[in-house]
């Protein structure tokens, strides 16, 4: 009955894929209960539908079907085309253009289809080719008619609204050019200054038509929802006592509990109290780290199972094709597999995704496709876990996304952390309804560690290390830097009996893999700040350079982590040279070890009273001016935000924040490049490790970043136990 294609591979009718589109508009619908009234326009779902409908209307034309039969490109936009049949509904013309705009944009940006095909200068050779392209649809034209009188029947079936404001066209002559209709009109607005209920609105329908759109020709187009409440999937003979205050807390939260606490099922607990009665919220994760993200991954695809789970960071495809080869898949299977995976993630699909703060902070910049993922966190639940790890430009950025999207988007947060010392609540409290606490008389019963200071340099310290490892006990050592970390390891290894392992950032994804299994089962582990969060450890001992006291509770929560010891032993030598200066404030490093003088058996209690008073008066001068700078200029940045446009920050802009480059040590580059020849681009990133900024300029001044295939290597001495050999420090770069 259909002729008129919309895609081959596999083969499928423009009518077909209507439907497909509107079936997934449908579940939008039931997800985003919300939208029309965030937006101001009660009719806004009727709009995202016509914008669907007719969003492929332009693929009618002769010479495109023909092209795509033959698997050529037509050289033209047929999104230009499907846009023109917004003149056929009755609408004011600023809700028509809302949906023209909605139509041209699925695919590019304005400004990139403007550069190419704009027609709102007359007599230029672009006006030509659309009357040429335009005619084309002639041919179509009686099948047009029929797709349209479709239109009440598939509204009232897919949005529940049967919708007649539409004339069908009598010939071509009856559509509008979308160039000088709605493109002009915007781009003239948005420079005089565009309302922002009108960019909120620009904004989702972008989102929408696109998530959907996309959605629907990847070809699952049923978007699972949590089906069970939390409580009767997470489940405890007894809640603690933040666990408990959490499920009963509406609205944005801060909560503050030990490492170990119960965090995490508290965060949960929050987040069934906090959703809707039809439980299609969408939920975020935000993590600092990478290796954060794949742990808890896995752990909430053990809650929710994999089809409600989803996962955004700059290695996402490869831990997914990994965890694929690991269950059996062959390559091909997992690439293609992890291929889909990661492209739903990036749409509305997944009901939770784990994702970085760096992924979150990036929408706000106005990357392309950032209406994708602002579209689905419309009244959506943010958690962000272990805020302590940021430094005052992050926290800056986070502060003010995490405002956005709550005053914007009607989003609510929780915020989670250890340590959550006053300046980080003045921060944060503007933004969140409440704060829950851990009870401080069971905060006082807890004792899981006792304070040894020594006024030494931890290389200093190997033999009071080796007795400790003599005594059958699991030794844990954390040292500032990579270089004193890999000293510590070469001198202590052979001592261990029950065998050694050395951890820090500068390791090759092959080989860090291969280190962080079975580290549980090691007697002796080094490393560097990369123990502080992310690694599922318990060590008997801990000794460790001075640091600020929040990432010395993080290290210690790595010995003793679950009570089972009366007490653990903590040695913190507290002689730092200048490499420890570069990387943390030389000022709360005195504060810590001023405040940990007298202290020997510490309560989790004692852990926040210490924190409160190291950080008393923090940020610092120079820290907050760091802060205060970063807030203006997002400010400065949001109002030039504009959607479906190309905005100035660019992706290159962005990873900058992320404060690393990735490189292939030399070592690693000829199997590197025969992967890349053979096009196994998954098995290749196995070899890329990330060099902090300061560290990757300093060996590229050296010549000794190079590049080959285009990928960056570096020309350093590196093996699969030691990482990368340099005398530089490690800074705590993303992961």
């Amino acid at each position: 009955m259909w002729k008129i294609l919309a895609k081959t591979s596999p083969e499928k009718t423009l009518y077909e894929h209507i439907v497909d589109v509107l079936a997934v508009l449908s579940q939008m619908i039931e997800i985003f209960p919300g939208v029309p009234q965030r937006t101001g326009f009660v009719n806004f779902w009727e709009y995202v539908f016509y914008a669907l409908y007719f969003h492929d209307f332009g693929k009618s034309a002769s010479g495109f079907q023909k092209s795509l039969k033959a698997g050529k490109k037509w050289g033209y936009r047929h999104e230009i085309l499907s846009a023109g049949f917004v003149s056929l509904l009755d609408y004011d013309d600023e809700v028509k253009r809302m949906i023209a705009l909605g139509i041209a944009s699925h695919h590019l940006e304005l400004d990139e289809l403007k550069r190419g095909y704009s027609t709102i200068v007359d007599g230029t050779p672009a006006v030509e080719n659309y009357r040429v392209k335009l005619a084309e649809l002639e041919e179509n034209l009686d099948e047009i008619v029929k797709l349209m009188r479709l239109i009440p029947d598939l509204s009232k079936n897919f949005i529940g609204k049967e919708l007649n404001n539409f004339k069908l066209p009598a010939s071509i002559a009856d559509l509008v050019d979308v160039f000088k209709f709605a493109v002009k009109w915007y781009f003239e607005r948005f420079e005089s200054e565009l309302d922002e209920k009108m960019k909120l609105a620009l904004t989702l329908m972008r989102g929408f038509v696109l998530n959907c759109d996309h959605i629907a020709s990847a070809g699952d187009i049923n978007i699972p929802l949590l089906e069970r409440k939390i409580s009767e999937i997470v489940k405890f003979e007894s809640l603690r006592d933040v666990q408990k205050k959490a499920s009963c807390s509406e609205g944005s939260l801060i909560l503050i509990a030990p490492t170990g606490y119960g965090k995490t099922e508290a965060s949960l607990f929050w987040v069934e109290r906090n959703q809707n009665e039809n439980y299609t919220k969408r939920v975020f994760y935000i993590l600092p780290y990478t290796a954060s993200i794949n742990y808890m991954f896995k752990r909430f695809v053990n809650y929710f199972g994999e089809g409600l789970v989803g996962m955004r960071h700059h290695r996402a495809g490869y831990f997914i094709y990994q965890s694929f080869r690991d269950r059996g898949y062959t390559p091909e299977e997992a690439k293609r597999l992890s291929i889909a995976f990661v492209d739903l993630n990036k749409r509305i699909y997944s009901q939770f995704k784990i994702m970085t703060h760096l992924q979150l902070i990036k929408e706000m910049f106005g990357v392309s496709g950032f209406e994708m993922r602002l579209a689905e966190m419309i009244d959506g639940l943010v958690v962000v876990d272990e805020v302590h790890s940021y430094d005052a430009r992050t926290i800056a950025l986070l502060s003010e996304t995490l405002r956005t999207l709550k005053d914007d988007f009607g989003v609510d947060v929780l915020i989670m952390s250890a340590t959550f010392p006053k300046f980080l609540r003045e921060i944060f409290e503007p933004i969140v309804n409440s704060i829950v606490k851990a009870d401080e008389d069971i905060l006082k019963t807890i004792s899981r560690h006792r304070i040894n200071l020594i006024d030494d340099f931890i290389l200093n310290g190997t033999d009071l290390i080796k007795r400790e490892i003599s005594r059958g006990k699991k030794v844990l050592v954390v040292c500032n830097t990579v270089k004193r970390a890999q000293e510590i390891y070469r001198q202590l290894k052979n001592y261990a009996v029950g065998g050694a392992k050395l951890i820090h950032s500068r390791f090759s994804l092959i080989d860090r893999e291969k280190i962080e299994k079975g580290l549980n089962e090691v007697q002796l582990l080094v490393g560097t700040q990369a123990i502080e969060v992310s690694l599922d450890i318990d060590f008997d001992v801990l000794f460790t350079d001075i640091a600020p006291v929040d990432r010395l509770v993080q290290r210690m929560g790595r010995v003793n982590r679950r009570g089972e010891l009366d007490i653990a032993d903590v040695f913190v030598f507290c002689q730092h040279q200048d490499e420890d200066r570069k990387i943390y404030d030389e000022e709360l490093i005195e504060r810590t070890k001023e405040e940990l003088k007298g202290v020997e058996k510490i309560s989790e209690f004692d852990v926040i009273e210490l924190v409160e008073r190291v950080y008393r008066d923090w940020l610092g001068e120079k820290q907050r001016k760091i802060f205060d700078e970063t807030v203006e200029s997002f400010k400065k940045l949001k109002k030039d935000i504009a959607p479906m446009r190309v905005n100035r920050f660019s992706d290159e802009d962005f990873y900058k924040l992320i404060g690393s480059v990735e490189v292939v040590p030399s070592i690693y580059e000829e199997e590197y490049v025969k992967l890349i020849e053979e096009k196994k681009f998954f098995e290749a990133i196995r070899y890329f490790m990330p060099l902090a900024l300061e560290q990757f300029f300093k060996l590229k001044k050296n010549g000794q970043i190079y590049e080959h295939s285009k990928t960056l290597f570096c020309r350093a001495g590196y093996n699969e136990e030691l990482g990368l050999l340099t005398d530089e420090f490690e800074t705590n770069i993303l992961e």
